[in-house]
C-alpha cells in the first residue's frame, strides 16, 4: 500500500520532506503529490533530492493556487527532466493536455465522458472522496480525503484535544492503489504568516487498534498575539508530558525529537520550523507503518 499526501509545496512542507530524505527516514511507499505554490529554491532542491535518491512522487504542472502559476519565467529551475524520478501530474481542467501520470480532479474539473476517455489506462486518478466522483469511469482511483479536522481559530483545538484522523491504511482491499489526504494541513490553502493568538502542535499517533489519531497541544496565554515564544513553550510542555508518559507506545521520530529538544535549548524556532517538524513526524510515522506493519515501533533503527 502507498500513501499519496497532497502538498501545496510551501517552503516548510518541502523542508519536512527534504529533512527526512536526507536523514534516511523517508519511506519510498510515500509518494507525495506536490502542487507548487511559489517559485523557490526549496522546490528545486526537493526535485533534485527525489531524483538523486530515485524516489517517486508527482509534480503538478498546472498549479491553481499560490503565485507559481502567475509567472512564465522562473528564477529557479523546477521543470521535470527526463531523468527525474518525480512524475508529471495535472489538475483536470478544460484545457489540460492529458500527458501526465496522475490526474487530480476537483469541483471545477470536467466530467464528460470524452474528456475522461483521454486519460491513459496506466495513469493514476486522484478524486475527491464524494459520490459524484466515485462513480466516474477512470482508471486506478485514489480518493483524496480531508482527514484533519481544521478549526477556524487555533485556540479552538483546545476544546477537543484528541481527534480521529484516519484508518485508510488498514483497508488495503478497498484502497488497492493506496490512500491520500491533505496531511495535518487541511484542504484550505492559505499562505499568510504572522503572530498568532494561540500556538498548537498537531501530533499524529497510532492508538491500540492502529487507527491514526491526532493530538492537539495548545498554548494557554491566548488573549493576544504577544510573546510567541511563551505560547510555544506552553504547548511544548504539554507535548513533552504526554510523550514521556506514553513513550512505550510511541515512536520517537526525527520530528518529535527535534520538537522535544527545544525544551532543552529553550530556543523558540519560529512557526515555520514548528510546522516542519510536526509534518516530518507525521510522514515518518506513516512511513514506519507502511514499511513495518504491526511492528511500526521499530521505526528506522
Amino acid at each position: 500500500m502507498k500513501y499519496y499526501p497532497y502538498l501545496r509545496g510551501k517552503q516548510f512542507d518541502l523542508l519536512a520532506v527534504n529533512s527526512l530524505i536526507q536523514a534516511r527516514r523517508w519511506s519510498p511507499k510515500i509518494q507525495p503529490i506536490i502542487e507548487p505554490v511559489r517559485d523557490s529554491a526549496t522546490l528545486q532542491k526537493t526535485i533534485e533530492l527525489f531524483t538523486q535518491e530515485q524516489l517517486t512522487g508527482f509534480l503538478i504542472t498546472n498549479p491553481k493556487v499560490g503565485t507559481a502559476k502567475l509567472f512564465d519565467q522562473r528564477r529557479f529551475d523546477w521543470d521535470l527532466k527526463p531523468e527525474s524520478s518525480l512524475k508529471q501530474g495535472e489538475i483536470v481542467t478544460k484545457e489540460n493536455p492529458f500527458v501526465g501520470e496522475i490526474y487530480v480532479f476537483n469541483e471545477h474539473s470536467p466530467r464528460e465522458a470524452d474528456k475522461l476517455a483521454r486519460i491513459q489506462s496506466s495513469a493514476l486518478t486522484l478524486l475527491p472522496d464524494q459520490g459524484r466522483f466515485r462513480i466516474l469511469d477512470v482508471p486506478n482511483k485514489i480518493f483524496l480525503r480531508e482527514a484533519f479536522q481544521t478549526k477556524k481559530n487555533v485556540a479552538n483545538y483546545a476544546e477537543k484535544v484528541d481527534d480521529f484522523y484516519s484508518d485508510e491504511h488498514l483497508y488495503k482491499s478497498s484502497n488497492p492503489q493506496g490512500f491520500s489526504d491533505y496531511t495535518i494541513e487541511g484542504r484550505r490553502y492559505f499562505d499568510k504568516g504572522g503572530p498568532s493568538r494561540a500556538i498548537a502542535l498537531h501530533i499524529t499517533y497510532f492508538d491500540a487498534y492502529l487507527n491514526l489519531r491526532v493530538k492537539h497541544f495548545v498554548s494557554d496565554s491566548n488573549e493576544s498575539a504577544k510573546d510567541q515564544s511563551q505560547k510555544f513553550f506552553e504547548a511544548l510542555a504539554k507535548l513533552a508530558e504526554w510523550y514521556f508518559r506514553n513513550q512505550d507506545q510511541l515512536l520517537l521520530t526525527l520530528g518529535l525529537e527535534e520538537l522535544l529538544g527545544y525544551q532543552e535549548t529553550k530556543k523558540f524556532p519560529g512557526l515555520g520550523s514548528i510546522k516542519k517538524w510536526s509534518l516530518a513526524h507525521h510522514f515518518e510515522l506513516i512511513g514506519a507503518y507502511l514499511e513495518q506493519g504491526d511492528h511500526w515501533q521499530r521505526g528506522w533503527n
